[in-house]
């Protein structure tokens, strides 16, 4: 039996939603003090944190999202795989909620690294993206691009594939790296997709609970 939204008894948080032909997690509610377990009372009045292809965004839920018993799984202190949890067509669930799988992103690092750099990072906190400013919430995937974490050595997943897709007809990344054609395309779905909400951005967070746009 299918279950919207705002039909939930209990909260949620890195649970998968569908709407339409759309699949995307609903990570939990965006608060000051960070992720919260979302609910249905949350509906229309507090900021979603979604992913889709491995963008994080704030949006507002209409209550109507199909919500399945799918479950996030992140990278650990041991492991750096991700995905969704209990499906058998795991890559392309996993591919619209995080952009690569993690074998690609792997692969990806590794042809570019350079001496120590760059690598895939882990943190339990939240960190902050040196491109854009963005939140990157605990475990989620990140590179690491220096140990110089004074000027922002981290960078979110999203600017990574955005910068790497901007240099493609200038630096001609894909006729470097013929063996990551199929990764270069899958990261153009960054580019060419329209992202529901606004950037999960601490100073944007701030600005709305100064204003009272309940994200106390």
């Amino acid at each position: 039996m299918v279950q919207n939204l705002n039909a939930l008894t209990n909260s949620l948080e890195m649970g998968l939603l569908r709407k339409g032909p759309r699949v995307f997690a609903l990570l939990g509610k965006a608060t000051s003090a960070g992720l919260a377990p979302f609910g249905r009372e949350d509906i229309g009045r507090s900021w979603a944190v979604t992913a889709e292809y491995g963008c994080l965004r704030m949006e507002r839920l209409s209550g109507d999202e199909e919500v399945t018993e799918l479950e996030l799984y992140l990278p650990s202190p041991i492991s750096y795989d991700y995905g969704v949890a209990g499906v058998s067509d795991v890559p392309k669930l996993t591919r619209a909620v995080f952009g690569l799988l993690p074998g690609e992103l792997e692969q990806l690092i590794s042809v570019l690294r350079r001496g120590s750099f760059p690598v895939l990072g882990y943190s339990s906190d939240d960190l902050k993206c040196g491109i854009n400013s963005s939140i990157i919430p605990g475990s989620w995937p990140h590179i690491v691009v220096s140990n110089l974490a004074l000027y922002g050595n981290v960078v979110s997943v999203e600017s990574f594939m955005r910068i790497l897709i901007s240099s493609l007809p200038q630096g001609h990344l894909a006729l470097q790296f013929p063996g990551l054609q199929q990764v270069f395309k899958e990261m153009m779905r960054v580019t060419v997709m329209h992202r529901a909400g606004i950037p999960y951005s601490k100073d944007i967070l701030n600005s709305m609970s100064a204003e009272g746009w309940n994200v106390k």
